[in-house]
């Protein structure tokens, strides 16, 4: 009889613009894992969907659907990174990480620590850029705002980053790797 091995996941939450989807694609490339982000859920349902540059409600909508679907997703996937502006504090979210880890799921959060000017600063920056999808309307989000993305979710080990920096991914591999051996 073949043993089921346990489905692993780690989580990457921080605020808007830390280097969280920076981070968490070679990470899920290092470790071999599936990568789930809420924006490249939400660019192609906007896109598909016919969003209007601009419509922050549509945008809003889309959002909550992206985020929707990448915890339905979640659990069908062995191994696999999700990323995402999670809200940490939020009851919802707190409850669907909180569903994962009563799986039986290993869960590692990966907390992306920026100054909350900084933050604000790279968000505005990178609005202003061309490449930037039209399912993203808002153009500058301040220190306050991003306030609410401060702290990590703590209901599984947490390994925290400086992201004013860039991150030695290798090392973090091995920290993410021994995190699921205690």
């Amino acid at each position: 009889m073949v043993q089921a091995t346990k489905q692993r996941i780690v989580l990457v939450s921080g605020p808007p613009a830390s280097g969280k989807t920076t981070l968490a694609r070679p990470l899920a490339e290092r470790l071999g894992f599936a990568l789930l982000t809420k924006d490249d859920i939400k660019e192609p349902l906007f896109t598909a969907l016919e969003g209007a540059p601009g419509d922050v409600e549509f945008s809003r909508r889309i959002g909550a659907a992206a985020m929707e679907l990448l915890w339905a997703l979640a659990p069908h996937c062995p191994t696999v990174v999700l990323e995402a502006n999670f809200r940490t504090q939020s009851s919802y979210d707190r409850a669907q990480v909180a569903l994962i880890d009563r799986s039986g799921a290993q869960v590692v959060e990966v907390y992306c620590r920026l100054p909350r000017e900084e933050a604000s600063r790279r968000f505005a920056e990178r609005a202003r850029l061309e490449r930037h999808h039209p399912a993203h309307v808002l153009t500058e989000m301040s220190p306050d705002r991003i306030a609410e993305y401060e702290e990590p979710f703590a209901l599984s080990p947490v390994i925290e980053v400086d992201t004013q920096s860039p991150v030695d991914i290798e090392s973090l591999v091995r920290r993410v790797e021994a995190a699921w051996t205690r």
